[in-house]
């Protein structure tokens, strides 16, 4: 049976901590209108649209019918990006977890506000303001109990990570520290950095030492002093030949995709300058502080 339109007011106005007065300055109206209205009488049916999005509900569901469910709502979801040309799915995901992003840091329900993030034309600082000195990424990020969100939110250079915190927290994923320093020597040595970027701009193969040095510019010691730390740290594959004049060795990548991402969050990390265009520090542990004990509940 669907739930009077009166007791669907008052549900929802208490669900979400407002008074009637508060209700009704966010739909323009008195405390003594939304008062009526909880009683028995029936808001004007030009006021029902506003009422249902102060509310955050459709006008179905201020009738007492059913919300869609979350089932319901991911195949609409995946229905939606399925509909959209495959060349632009990627584009079309960002545009909307850019718009929602603001509301993993907002809880704003309560005041009838609800927060949109609009894509910016350019993620740099400089492209903004005159005076800016260096390029300097205007970035978004979320930090909360529940995860992490960092992004750039432009057009000219879309970025999005989201984290939700696993329950055991974040440090049980991380690499050990014998691990980074052996991958952050490795990416140290001369000519280690020259020798990704470069395969990582061919078709994906294998390619002698040689080879490597001749397209690089980079002196064929470097090469070979570097390919089999680079290897050793799982930066790149090794492929052991025999030919006519002896044993080789060739390489490529060990991924052809995980370094790039990793040199954009290390841009982030070294950007010389604080720019965002929103930023949110909800969280009150530390980021790699476990997660309190869940109390069972007791019967």
């Amino acid at each position: 049976m669907n739930q009077p339109l009166s007791d669907t007011i008052t549900r929802l106005r208490k669900e979400r901590g407002l008074t009637q007065e508060q209700l009704g300055q966010l739909v323009g109206v008195s405390a003594q209108a939304v008062s009526k209205w909880e009683k028995g009488g029936a808001p004007d049916v030009e006021l029902l649209p506003v009422l249902a999005d102060r509310l955050g509900v459709s006008i179905d569901a201020l009738f007492g019918r059913a919300e869609p469910s979350t089932a319901d709502m991911t195949t609409q979801f995946q229905q939606w990006l399925l509909s959209i040309p495959l060349e632009q799915r990627f584009s079309a995901l960002f545009e909307l977890l850019a718009a929602t992003s603001t509301c993993l840091g907002s809880n704003l329900m309560n005041s009838g506000i609800f927060p949109s993030m609009t894509l910016g034309s350019t993620c740099y600082v400089d492209n903004i303001l005159p005076n800016a000195t260096s390029r300097t990424w205007l970035r978004a990020y979320v930090k909360s109990e529940e995860g992490l969100l960092l992004g750039v939110l432009a057009k000219d250079f879309p970025l999005y990570l989201l984290m939700p915190e696993p329950p055991d927290g974040y440090r049980n994923n991380l690499p050990s520290p014998e691990e980074c320093r052996k991958l952050f020597s490795a990416l140290a040595l001369p000519g280690a950095m020259e020798i990704l970027l470069f395969l990582y701009r061919r078709e994906e193969g294998f390619y002698h030492p040689s080879a490597i040095a001749k397209h690089t510019g980079l002196p064929l010691d470097d090469v070979l002093s570097a390919l089999p730390q680079m290897a050793e740290c799982e930066l790149l594959k090794k492929k052991d030949l025999e030919l006519e004049d002896g044993p080789t060795q060739v390489y490529t990548l060990h991924d052809n995709y995980a370094f790039v991402p990793f040199l954009f969050f290390a841009r982030w990390l070294t950007q010389p300058e604080d720019a965002h265009v929103f930023a949110c520090d909800i969280r009150k542990r530390p980021i790699l502080a476990p997660p309190p004990e869940k109390k069972e509940n007791q019967s």
